[in-house]
């Protein structure tokens, strides 16, 4: 006798109208180790199935008060299961093959059919139940993790004494790896970052909460952008696996002393605008993580009121939209004199995130702070 691997605790639904061939069928598979449920028919089997979980299903096509065909049309309606289908059945009419693979069948045995090949198709069918439930589960956990990153992200708008913040992400998938945050400090000073933490989906979703928990950390630890970096760096090297990285500009603005200072640890230079000009805020030092001993320094520029700052990820530089890059998009919108910092983020949101039939590359996130 030929016995599958792995039978241990699977289940197996049986439905037929022949009582002798779910006796003879029902014997090779409890044989095999397998746990048989036995179903006369269609309609008999949608109701054992509201208590019972089988992991594959072995289904006749022609049965007096319930077919094949109208049973599986029934199962895909009700979303019943996922267990896979083995048809039995003698029919060669094409027609009616592409119909029930249509409905979820992936496979046939004939009526009768060789003990060695119906077990095999039923370990293959098994093995498709396998990577349905891997793929629910991932589907569970993605929900999870998306859930978490919207306890990651501040609120998008924010307004302040001093400024007005807008914010905006767009993940390349259902969660990304690109975060932001801001904390006004009770001297009135404000901190912020924008960071992109290489990778995506679960594993990204992880990384981010990282991230935010050791910059929430840093900044009780440290007064200056290249400080809180440093610390930051630190811990994300052991924290993280080798070959991930993280990209990360933080800066820090003192009001009363109208002065930015910040640490771009190998991200994409946010742009300031200032007095009618664009000006790109220059100074970079290493990714975090790969480098725990890494240094980091601090650059420093004026600031003052209608200043505002455009931070982004390199998603939303990359990106390409009616022949212009996104460095282009970016330059264009924030050059202009004539409109408000809130309407520029508006059109930056709408080139950015607005196009969704706009192929996506990786995830994209914006962020202004508008001095008032």
């Amino acid at each position: 006798m030929f016995l599958p691997a792995n039978t241990m605790n699977k289940k197996i639904m049986l439905i037929d109208d022949e009582e002798p061939i779910r006796r003879v069928i029902g014997g090779i598979l409890s044989r095999s180790g397998y746990e048989v449920i036995l179903s006369g028919d269609g309609a008999e089997a949608l109701e054992q199935l509201h208590t019972v979980t089988p992991d594959l299903i072995i289904l006749d096509m022609h049965m007096p008060r319930m077919d094949g065909l109208a049973f599986l049309r029934k199962l895909r309606e009700k979303k019943i299961t996922t267990a896979p289908v083995l048809m039995v059945t003698g029919s060669t009419d094409p027609e009616l093959k592409a119909e029930t693979y249509k409905l979820g069948v992936y496979d046939f045995i004939n009526k009768p059919e060789q003990t060695e090949v119906m077990l095999k198709r039923i370990e293959n069918g098994l093995k498709i139940g396998e990577m349905i439930h891997f793929n629910e589960f991932i589907k569970v956990e993605l929900m999870m993790a998306k859930k978490l990153q919207t306890y990651l992200y501040p609120p998008v708008t924010i307004e302040t004494d001093n400024v007005i913040i807008h914010s905006m992400t767009k993940p390349l998938s259902d969660i990304g790896g690109d975060l932001f945050d801001y904390i006004e400090f009770r001297d009135g000073r404000l901190i912020f970052f924008i960071a992109d933490v290489s990778g995506h989906s679960i594993s990204a979703a992880l990384y981010t909460a990282i991230v935010k928990m050791v910059f929430r950390w840093a900044i009780k630890q440290a007064d200056t952008p290249a400080k809180i970096v440093e610390i930051m760096n630190r811990e994300i090297s052991g924290n993280i696996p080798l070959e991930s990285f993280v990209t990360m500009f933080c800066g820090l603005i003192d009001f009363s002393r109208s002065q930015l200072s910040y640490c771009n640890g190998g991200h994409p230079p946010p742009l300031l605008f200032s007095r009618g000009a664009i000006h790109e805020l220059e100074g970079s030092d290493p990714f975090l993580g790969p480098i725990k001993d890494a240094v980091f320094h601090d650059f420093s520029c004026g600031i003052t009121s209608g200043d505002h700052i455009c931070l982004f990820t390199d998603g939303v530089v990359d990106m390409k939209k009616d022949d212009r890059s996104g460095q282009q998009l970016l330059r264009e919108i924030m050059g202009k004199d004539d409109i408000n910092p809130e309407e520029k983020f508006a059109l930056l949101k709408e080139a950015i995130g607005g196009d969704t039939s706009a192929k996506m590359d990786d995830d994209r996130t914006l962020m202004m702070v508008c001095v008032k």
